[in-house]
Formats: C-alpha cells, structure tokens, sequence
C-alpha cells in the first residue's frame, strides 16, 4: 500500500480524535494540525527511511525516533526508524495511543524536547572526546607528552579508554 494511504488509513482516525486534520499532501508526505500542535509524516523513497515531526504550531518540531519513543515510553518492541512503512504507520498508531503518545498529540513535547536535547548533548560530548584523543593520538605519536598530557587533561582522566590512562601515566612520567 502507499505510503500516503498507510498515512490517511491507520493514523488519520487517531489524529482526528485530538483535533488533527490533514494541512497538506504531496506524495509520500502528509502534515496534520490541529489548533495547536503540528505533525509532520514523511517517507524518503530514495533510502526507504521515514520522519514523523511533533511540535507546537508556529514553533520548532522535534524529529520522534527509536530512542525518543523507547525514552518517552520505556518500550523498545515498537521501532519506528528502519522498518518498512506499514510496521512505521502501525508503530506510530500504537504509541499515538498510548499515554505519553496522547500527551505530545495534546501539546505536551517538553519531554521530547529534553530528551533529544539530551541526545544531542551526548553525541556532541562523543564527538569532542573523539576528536580530542585522536589530536592525543598524534602528540603521543610525536612524542608531544606535555600536548598529549593538555589533552587528556580536557577530557578527564577516568572519562579515557585504559589504554590511555596507561599512555597518561607515561606521559606524566616523562615531563
């Protein structure tokens, strides 16, 4: 079935029952709204994946993913990235249905808004870390101790893989 007709078939009914209407359609891309929230369904026909956006109207929609549902509802079994769009229309209407679900279709996205602020944090926290042991790497590398020391110092000794700690030791012993 098409994407578009999954959409209007399976979540349309669940949506109308919060005041949801459909604001706009275009092939594999349907936006509902209501007075005063907004949800946005996409499917990318290039790389098979999908998007649902919740948000308030008229302010920032926060993309819903495994991890947001998992966090929001403590349940794993209903994955939403990856899957084929008849398992991502039946997993949303599930977890529409469900409290929490019924909670962000109301205008309650504080929690979603925490969580992915949280996720981002983390992987922006990895990718400094990463960037900071590769620059430790390459100081180890040039016998740079005391750069090599700087780095680690950033990053925080017990935050370090054990390899390093040991390198740090080093490093320290040398200077």
């Amino acid at each position: 079935m098409e994407f578009n007709t999954l959409v209007k078939t399976h979540l349309s009914p669940i949506l109308q029952k919060y005041g949801f209407t459909i604001a706009e359609e275009i092939k594999n891309i349907v936006r509902f709204q209501s007075s005063v929230m907004k949800v946005n369904l996409v499917f990318n026909d290039y790389d098979k994946s999908h998007l649902v956006e919740i948000g308030r109207r008229g302010e920032t929609l926060y993309p819903l993913n495994d991890n947001a549902v998992v966090e929001l509802w403590g349940y794993s079994a209903l994955p939403i990235e990856q899957v084929t769009s008849k398992v991502f229309v039946q997993n949303l209407s599930l977890f529409f249905e469900t409290k929490e679900g019924v909670e962000l279709l109301k205008g309650n996205v504080s929690l979603l808004k925490s969580i992915l602020s949280q996720e981002s944090e983390n992987y922006t926290s990895e990718l400094m870390q990463n960037q900071v042991l590769e620059a430790a790497s390459k100081a180890w590398e040039a016998k740079d101790y005391l750069a090599f020391v700087d780095s680690i110092d950033k990053i925080g000794f017990s935050k370090i893989p054990q390899s390093y700690q040991l390198k740090y030791k080093i490093a320290k012993q040398k200077l």
